[in-house]
């Protein structure tokens, strides 16, 4: 009886090992499975990703490919202007 005792608090150390361990496989694969839907569907430009209720858009740029994005550069008049020689 106390050798069964024994072999039984193993079984049940091990299988929540196991479970914890396969909790956190499944939470990762999930994870990486979304980040992966979401690459390939931002590399086929899938513009239903801009009404998705489930993603946050704060904002859409649409340029060129190659074209560099700087935040916070004011662009006006004053700034794209050529100074006039004298």
């Amino acid at each position: 009886m106390l050798c069964l005792n024994g072999v039984n608090n193993l079984i049940n150390y091990i299988s929540i090992i196991f479970g914890c361990l396969s909790l956190i496989l499944i939470t990762w694969w999930f994870h990486y499975r979304k980040h992966m839907l979401l690459t390939n569907r931002l590399k086929k430009s899938d513009e239903a990703l801009l009404t998705e209720p489930g993603l946050k858009i704060e904002s859409v740029f649409q340029a060129p490919p190659g074209s560099v994005i700087y935040p916070y550069i004011i662009v006006n008049e004053d700034t794209t202007r050529v100074p006039e020689e004298i």
